[in-house]
């Protein structure tokens, strides 16, 4: 709305909504905040958290979050024309992080690949923290560019072929 002003505050509020900077009502929110994560963890179907794409059990499990599903599901194919069966996890949930079930699927998995479109894998460091597993290899692209296809088996190739823990991938 042209010339409207918004107010906020950075303190916290009381069960009415009063401005306070009480230590025990700071804690009695905190509280509040972290049981909605676990009534979410509890609530929100798997389907929703997590996606396996391909057989439960594999040789190569690719793993990554949002809008490389496309490139990554063309790669399978190609990949699988290596000699080796294929799965992809797609991660759909980053908070709060299904990790029980992200380490069950990544203690079935022989060899694993993150596939991501950063510099820092961020979500290779999400899945270590939450499950204290590593994953093997790292495809990453970070040129402000989608990944193709192409880029994914390649990288994917490279990767396992010469052993690298880390592959930038580039339409460069």
């Amino acid at each position: 709305m042209p010339g409207g002003i918004f107010s906020t505050t950075s303190d916290e509020h009381d069960p009415e909504g009063h401005i306070t900077e009480g230590i025990e009502n700071r804690i009695a929110m905190m509280r509040k905040r972290m049981a909605k994560l676990e009534t979410a963890a509890r609530e929100i179907p798997a389907s929703s958290k997590f996606t396996l794409h391909g057989p439960r059990q594999a040789d190569l499990t690719l793993v990554a979050w949002g809008a490389t599903k496309g490139a990554i599901l063309d790669a399978m194919g190609e990949l699988e024309n290596d000699g080796r069966t294929v799965n992809y996890l797609q991660i759909r949930l980053m908070r709060p992080f299904p990790a029980n079930a992200v380490a069950a699927i990544l203690r079935n998995a022989r060899l694993t690949v993150l596939i991501e479109n950063n510099y820092s894998a961020q979500l290779g460091a999400l899945i270590s923290e939450q499950t204290a597993m590593a994953l093997d290899h790292h495809v990453l692209k970070y040129d402000g560019r989608p990944f193709s296809r192409n880029e994914i088996v390649e990288g994917v190739r490279s990767a396992l072929s010469e052993q690298k823990k880390e592959v930038m991938v580039s339409h460069a």
